[in-house]
């Protein structure tokens, strides 16, 4: 039995075409399954709540976006009882980039039908407030979150989505907030002892895998097996001179710039001078000036593609 967790909205409602293929090569192969439709934000992660209460092993396969597979990550009981298929329908994909996972929808479900290859996948997870909430690709604070925050209501990415140039959407968002983005003062501090103290921060993105925002290889050396967080710092830099370092971080040169600072630990605490967007995979967590990141002990098993 496979339970299916399907987003229709994602891609502009383009993953209503996506599905009806799915589910019709389900059909042809007899494949006994169950299917829970998303309705509305946070809806995936009550229904994954309610699938996996038990103890009982599952395969549960994803269609949607990262912020989809963000929501259900959040409602897996037992992680050591589950084992994900996802089917990428997103405008960013950047799980499925960095697994390699097939984007045609035929063999997306044939890869989970008849999976070769299986990865155990850290999971990292954001504290801001009152709210802790665990992220399979990064989380980031600052202009990477502005973003995020924009993009989750976008008009512009609906229409681009309708004529299969999602990945613009963030260029046309970029460009926006970058004119009225201010930076601000930062301090974190690296598993409880080692501190740095920045002055202009653009950003502080924090990683279990290279990607973001639609394949920009923030941190090119990250590796979602090592227990570690990869963190991408932008600092100090004006604001001409920002712009002209982002197309480089689509291959990770963007880190040879004195502007940037690379930093691997297992957790982090990042208190800013003034309140600033977070994100979780792309989801907004609301503006906030103290965040505490970690890596945590559990893994996400999950069927990747030819690795």
């Amino acid at each position: 039995m496979l339970y299916f967790i399907v987003n229709l909205h994602s891609k502009s409602g383009y993953a209503r075409v996506i599905w009806k293929q799915v589910k019709g090569l389900l059909q042809n192969q007899n494949v006994k399954y169950e299917v829970y439709f998303t309705e509305y934000k946070g809806h995936a992660t009550k229904l994954v709540k309610r699938i996996t209460e038990g103890n009982e092993k599952l395969r549960l396969v994803v269609l949607g976006g990262d912020g989809t597979m963000n929501e259900v990550v959040n409602g897996i009981t037992h992680l050591d009882n589950v084992i994900i298929g996802y089917i990428p329908t997103g405008s960013s994909n950047d799980l499925a980039r960095s697994l390699k996972l097939p984007s045609k929808p035929r063999e997306a479900i044939l890869n989970i039908l008849k999976p070769k290859y299986f990865q155990k996948l850290d999971l990292g997870e954001v504290t801001a407030s009152s709210n802790t909430r665990r992220f399979v690709v990064s989380m980031g604070i600052g202009f990477d979150a502005s973003i995020c925050h924009e993009a989750l209501d976008s008009k512009l990415k609906a229409v681009l989505n309708k004529i299969k140039l999602g990945k613009l959407t963030y260029v046309g968002i970029a460009l926006k907030q970058l004119a009225k983005f201010k930076t601000e003062g930062a301090t974190i501090i690296m598993d409880g002892k080692l501190s740095r103290n920045y002055k202009e921060i653009y950003f502080i993105s924090s990683h279990i895998h290279k990607y973001e925002g639609g394949g920009l290889k923030l941190c090119p050396q990250a590796d979602y097996q090592d227990g570690m967080l990869d963190i991408c710092v932008v600092n100090k830099l004006s604001k001409i001179k920002f712009l002209l370092l982002l197309p480089t971080a689509f291959t990770g040169k963007h880190i040879r710039h004195k502007a940037v600072d690379i930093i691997r630990c297992r957790e982090l605490s990042i208190k800013t001078s003034n309140m600033l967007p977070v994100h979780a995979d792309g989801e907004s967590l609301g503006k906030q000036n103290y965040v505490t990141v970690k890596s945590i002990p559990e893994k996400l098993t999950i069927i990747a593609g030819n690795i």
